[in-house]
């Protein structure tokens, strides 16, 4: 009995934030408000911003599956401790990214437009950011995890550069010259 209760819990927790396809653009563009009425409210430290802005996006992103683009083929020589650590140092290294962005906010206008299927299990959701001085594209890229059938980021394309193969090109040209440890450190 216990047991089947604490299953119950765990499932409801788990699928209570992922995204059914059919629910991408509404839900992003509800998480945008969100944000965007944090980031505006005075009453709000920078650190309560941050860390409100963050909690409201992190349940839609896989940064296990971003940590392993990231590193290519070197993900697959690393010890399972390794890619552990590497996923838990890039996590924090995407949301410290997230972060600096954040502060760049000044009232822009956020507007979510086309959702493009791309394969049955790939779609992109372009989201434009309009200030007074020009607008930027922003590409959010969704896959559907096969172990729940939902939706999830795994990468982002600002101003169509993939922030995943950016990454990818640095920790290739990193880890020819030095050590996977280092690259750990670095993080």
């Amino acid at each position: 009995m216990i047991k089947n209760i604490l299953i119950t819990i765990l499932l409801t927790l788990t699928f209570s934030h992922a995204l059914e396809e059919i629910n991408i653009k509404p839900t992003m563009d509800v998480k945008i408000k969100k944000v965007i009425k944090i980031l505006q409210d005075k009453s709000l430290s920078q650190v309560q911003k941050n860390r409100q802005s963050i909690a409201i996006f992190d349940p839609i992103f896989d940064y296990g599956l971003m940590a392993k683009i990231s590193l290519g083929k070197k993900w697959n020589s690393l010890t399972k401790q390794q890619k552990s650590s590497f996923s838990k140092a890039f996590e924090r290294k995407i949301k410290y990214s997230y972060i600096d962005k954040l502060k760049l906010y000044t009232n822009q206008k956020i507007i979510t437009k086309n959702i493009k299927k791309l394969k049955h299990n790939r779609i992109t959701l372009e989201t434009s950011v309009i200030s007074s001085q020009e607008t930027y594209k922003i590409i959010n890229s969704f896959y559907k995890k096969k172990s729940n059938q939902q939706w999830y980021i795994y990468d982002v394309r600002l101003a169509g550069v993939s922030i995943l193969q950016t990454y990818r090109k640095q920790f290739s040209a990193y880890l020819k010259t030095k050590t996977f440890e280092s690259l750990l450190k670095s993080l």
